[in-house]
């Protein structure tokens, strides 16, 4: 971990489950942060909304000097009104309008900040608009979704600090609630080694993804029905398919059952043989939001890919310097094809991708932004006083 000089003290970090780095990028991201405080010398407490009985991401926390709690019961109370907390970190805005109201009466000292990862009303809204199928019905968003977009932006609004992965939702947090120091940009952080590799050597077409998440799924959807059919068969000869990510279940394993071209793999431990030996990486993604933690991991491995504009959203690449921008399948099709017969396109992508990566993502660099953001909540006047009471909200 790098070292980074920041304000230290106690601090409490919530999140819905224990951090599986290993297997998503949100959770990966949780992990890195509490690596950051950990290394600087805070004094970490983490608690998890929901975890198993026996869990090796709660051991490696432990292991760490870390003190570790499971569920949301009396004892977090407890744990707030005793730990005397500078900072409480709480990971996604529906745990942290769960927890502000318990931290302010328990601890009105401790300054809160939320986690975004991304931002649920705009991955929420794009899904309505941008995935409506083939009815003919215009798409609309329901009276739910008005509900919901309240309760995440009073959520926002409540806490001492808000995290976004990008300038462009620090900048749409900052706007809606009418204050230029709501939110602070901490972008995700990774450290994928570049493939050593050659172009002649690597085969295979790659899609990473965490099945749990619901833009993942629709893309693999998207890529196996819609865009594979469009590549000349005769390129999955050399190079066939891999789906790579947590959660790939049966429903989905069903969508290459025709494709025998397409290898279903799953989860796997480490992603590094598939980034550094497969040709190319692909992301079909039809919406969502924040940032694409498997664009960043395939750019730093020096992989090229073809991605939609969701994709390389709040990462300031370029279609055709950084990798290939395509958001209908024709074109879609059409840039995997380029990318895996055109060599001199491919090295020049996987030089200027990693570099482009590699500075703007890497440990030091994102430590540095979370270590500036702390410490801006720590110096700020605070929302404590704030009368925020969830409960009284209805949906009617």
């Amino acid at each position: 971990m790098p070292e980074i000089e920041m304000h230290t003290g106690r601090v409490l970090v919530c999140a819905p489950r224990m951090p599986e780095f290993d297997r998503e990028c949100g959770s990966q991201r949780v992990f890195h942060l509490i690596e950051f405080l950990h290394s600087a010398g805070w004094a970490v407490s983490f608690v998890a909304e929901s975890a198993p009985d026996v869990d090796r991401y709660e051991r490696l926390l432990q292991q760490r000097g870390i003190a570790t709690y499971k569920g949301l019961g009396s004892r977090v109370d407890q744990l707030i009104a005793l730990g005397d907390f500078d900072v409480a970190i709480v990971v996604f805005w529906y745990l942290a309008e769960i927890l502000i109201p318990r931290i302010r009466q328990r601890s009105p000292r401790t300054r809160i900040v939320v986690d975004s990862i991304d931002i649920q009303f705009v991955r929420e809204s794009r899904r309505a608009f941008q995935c409506a199928g083939s009815s003919k019905a215009p798409a609309m968003l329901g009276a739910s979704y008005g509900f919901d977009i309240v309760r995440e932006i009073n959520a926002y609004a409540a806490a001492d600090g808000v995290l976004t992965v990008s300038d462009k939702e620090k900048g749409l947090i900052n706007d809606l609630l009418g204050r230029a120091d709501a939110a602070h940009c901490v972008s995700l952080a990774d450290s994928v080694a570049r493939s050593p590799v050659p172009v002649e050597q690597r085969k295979g077409i790659l899609f990473i993804g965490n099945f749990r998440h619901p833009p993942n799924v629709d893309a693999v959807e998207y890529l196996c029905r819609d865009v594979l059919s469009l590549v000349n068969p005769d390129v999955y000869e050399k190079h066939p398919v891999y789906i790579v990510g947590n959660g790939l279940d049966d429903t989905i394993c069903k969508l290459g059952a025709s494709l025998p071209f397409v290898h279903m793999v799953g989860w796997v431990p480490s992603l590094l043989p598939y980034l550094h030996r497969t040709r190319i990486t692909v992301v079909p993604l039809r919406y969502g939001a924040g940032m694409k933690g498997k664009l960043i991991q395939a750019l730093m491995a020096g992989t090229p890919t073809v991605t939609s504009t969701i994709g390389i959203e709040g990462m300031m690449l370029q279609h055709l310097e950084h990798a290939i921008v395509a958001d209908c399948a024709e074109d879609f099709a059409c840039g995997m094809e380029q990318l895996l017969t055109d060599t001199e396109l491919w090295q020049a992508l996987a030089v200027d991708g990693h570099a482009r990566a590699a500075h703007a993502h890497s440990l030091d660099t994102v430590a540095s932004q979370f270590a500036d953001a702390v410490s801006a909540v720590l110096a700020g006047s605070g929302r404590e006083g704030i009368d925020y009471r969830p409960d009284r909200m209805c949906a009617g």
